[in-house]
């Protein structure tokens, strides 16, 4: 186990160098870079011995007011290796497609297009989790983490992992839910977690159920077992504490057409759908924002 732990080392930090290779200067990956011979061994060391602390996860400001949280380099490393560590371990489900080796954005698409050309399904209910990650129960998610996993090593990080803190102007928030985003180790999480439901609902006779993240789709040829299954899966979330996106919710006929991943289905088309539409304008709003702010500061 400690040779498969330590090649996963190597390739977390190998992750880690190429995720921030075009940072500034003054981000702190250079400095773990450039002391790795000797940084490297110590958190390795402090690790295995269960005496490794995460550090409160920063507040980064973009040049458009936008904030964000990051992790540090070191606990950036740290948390990668756990997700490498636990990716064999935790249960995932392939209707789950977002995790690796699931197909992807591209193979639900083409999943529910199948689906839709065989005439068998006439409903359909698509919705997705307000809120997520910011909702995660704690409690409740460390007790699934003890049946993941018995390491005390992994156990002791996933717990400040969930117990995670963030740090702006000198004040210390700690959320009392909720995981961060930002983490290598979150997607594995938000996808493994709701393995149970995924096997719940994927169980329902004569439907097709799919899922990216928090985002769900559940296709039948009637309306009553699409009503059953609903309800299962709004009693999974009342276990947790999660609700349904209102805006994000649909339920009809097929005919009529619906939205899952940014692609309209209509009859037997497929059209990105105006909400992506709508968020592919904004983003080219805020492109040009930018050129033209980059050529005033270039003039200057």
């Amino acid at each position: 186990m400690n040779e498969v732990w330590h090649h996963h080392w190597i390739v977390a930090y190998q992750w880690l160098c190429q995720r921030r290779q075009h940072y500034p200067a003054n981000a702190d990956v250079w400095h773990l870079r450039f002391h790795w011979d000797s940084q490297g061994k110590r958190l390795w060391q402090a690790v295995n011995n269960t005496s490794y602390q995460l550090k409160p996860m920063q507040v980064i400001t973009a040049w458009d007011g936008r904030q964000s949280v990051q992790w540090c380099a070191e606990d950036a490393l740290v948390l990668k290796w756990v997700a490498l560590c636990l990716t064999p371990l935790l249960p995932k489900h392939q209707g789950c497609r977002h995790l690796k080796g699931h197909g992807g954005y591209q193979a639900s698409v083409i999943a529910t297009k199948h689906a839709i050309d065989t005439k068998q399904y006439q409903f359909v209910y698509r919705t997705d989790i307000k809120g997520y990650y910011e909702h995660f129960p704690k409690a409740r998610l460390c007790q699934w983490c003890q049946q993941q996993t018995d390491s005390p090593i992994l156990l002791n990080l996933l717990y400040q992992y969930i117990h995670y803190s963030v740090e702006r102007h000198g004040e210390f928030l700690s959320p009392a839910q909720g995981i961060c985003r930002g983490c290598a180790l979150s997607p594995l999480i938000g996808g493994s977690y709701l393995y149970d439901l995924d096997c719940a609902l994927s169980a329902q006779r004569g439907m097709l159920y799919e899922r990216y993240m928090d985002d769900f789709l559940l296709l039948s040829p009637t309306r009553w077992p699409l009503k059953r299954a609903i309800a299962v899966l709004q009693d999974f979330f009342v276990q947790d504490g999660f609700i349904c996106h209102l805006d994000k919710t649909q339920m009809g006929q097929i005919e009529k057409g619906f939205d899952w991943l940014g692609q309209w289905f209509v009859g037997t088309d497929v059209v990105r759908s105006p909400r992506s539409l709508a968020r592919a304008e904004e983003r080219k709003i805020e492109k040009e924002k930018r050129l033209r702010l980059y050529e005033l500061t270039r003039k200057l």
